[in-house]
């Protein structure tokens, strides 16, 4: 199964299980100036808006950072970042609270392929393997990456070269997300 058939499946078990506890699609603060195609209606009281991942039509690509950068990346991150339009994923895995990281609208994804480019520039500079952020964790300084060479997604400092594999690659890490 691809890793956007992966991930399109994770969004609804994440939806489904925040309804289940909230009677509400996901939450996340309402911003006129960030308008998103996920959102669903208007914000509440409190500045919060239900939203729901939707696929994106064409699907974004990191084919064109990749080629900037002088790497290649693996696939997977292309369909992990730009297939769909969403809020962040609340998921566990190997004992850590993780967020995993989406692009919210087009300019969100922009403003995200220019994070992995200073990311990937900080890599160099420190001469460490570099890799591409994924999510954060309940570390503030900790956060889970794709290495670029071999697509394992790992744990890292901020900073630091990985130190802690969680998966082969990005079908088997979503794979082993509880939500």
């Amino acid at each position: 199964m691809s890793v956007a058939m992966q991930l399109a499946q994770l969004h609804q078990r994440f939806s489904e299980k925040t309804i289940k506890n909230t009677q509400k699609q996901p939450l996340i603060a309402h911003d006129e100036q960030w308008p998103s195609p996920c959102e669903i209606g208007t914000a509440d009281e409190h500045g919060m808006i239900q939203w729901q991942a939707i696929v994106r039509e064409p699907a974004g690509s990191l084919a064109d950072l990749a080629n900037a950068l002088e790497l290649e990346f693996p696939d997977e991150l292309s369909q992990f970042y730009g297939h769909m339009f969403a809020g962040s994923i609340l998921a566990s895995v190997d004992g850590h609270q993780v967020e995993l990281l989406q692009a919210w609208n087009e300019d969100d994804f922009d403003l995200l392929q220019q994070n992995i480019t200073g990311h990937v520039l900080m890599k160099r500079k420190l001469k460490q393997a570099p890799s591409v952020f994924i999510g954060l964790t309940d570390q503030d300084d900790l956060l889970v990456t794709v290495l670029v060479e071999t697509g394992e997604v790992c744990l890292e400092y901020v900073g630091k070269k990985p130190h802690h594999v969680l998966a082969k690659n990005l079908s088997e890490f979503i794979a082993s997300l509880a939500v």
